[in-house]
């Protein structure tokens, strides 16, 4: 009798064993069904740097308050194409990449200006008196407004300017450029300083 009280002993833990081993099994199948069932209920919205919102428009008007995040590289791409044209006196590059009337804002004049874009007269009447220039760049910065479509790309830059007389004209350039939806320059603000020496 002890045989058979031992063989059935040992068939219960047998059982035992392989239901353990199933019952383990079983866990890990839900366990998995779960972590699937979880990952795949999990919003895919990855949110980019460029959704942060940083620093304030304080002037009045309808941007009051407004403020800026990172924006495209593709503005970036325009503005450092529309700068490198002015930069090896490309003037028909320039036109190709602005808006038919431009809102120039000089830094050695006062005031804002409407540009004819519309041919090259005057790009080639500001550049007459240029034998060629020469730009550092310092940084091209895309940015957007936030609830806005305003896109503005604000630069940095030393440009050397070799005058036909054979002097040098250094100056450091702040400048701001505005794209509009057709990815066309539209404005162009100025702020300059003389170059140190």
């Amino acid at each position: 009798m002890s045989r058979s009280f031992k063989n059935s002993f040992v068939y219960c833990i047998d059982k035992l064993d392989i239901i353990n081993h199933k019952s383990i099994k079983m866990k890990k199948i839900l366990c998995l069904f779960i972590a699937t069932a979880f990952l795949a209920s999990c919003e895919t919205n990855v949110t980019e740097e460029t959704d942060k919102i940083a620093g304030k428009w304080l002037r009045e008007g309808n941007r009051l308050n407004k403020g800026y995040m990172a924006g495209n590289q593709r503005d970036y791409d325009i503005v450092k194409k529309f700068m490198d044209a002015y930069e090896n006196m490309d003037a028909e590059l320039m036109v190709e990449l602005s808006s038919d009337t431009l809102k120039f804002h000089p830094s050695d004049l006062s005031g804002v200006f409407d540009i004819d874009m519309t041919n090259t007269g005057f790009i080639n009447e500001r550049q007459s008196n240029w034998d060629s220039i020469s730009r550092d760049y310092v940084v091209i910065l895309p940015l957007k407004m936030e609830g806005t479509k305003n896109r503005v790309v604000t630069t940095m830059f030393s440009e050397s300017r070799y005058v036909k007389d054979g002097t040098v004209d250094s100056i450091n350039f702040y400048e701001r450029l505005y794209l509009n939806e057709d990815d066309k320059i539209v404005r162009v603000v100025q702020f300059s300083r003389p170059a140190n020496e």
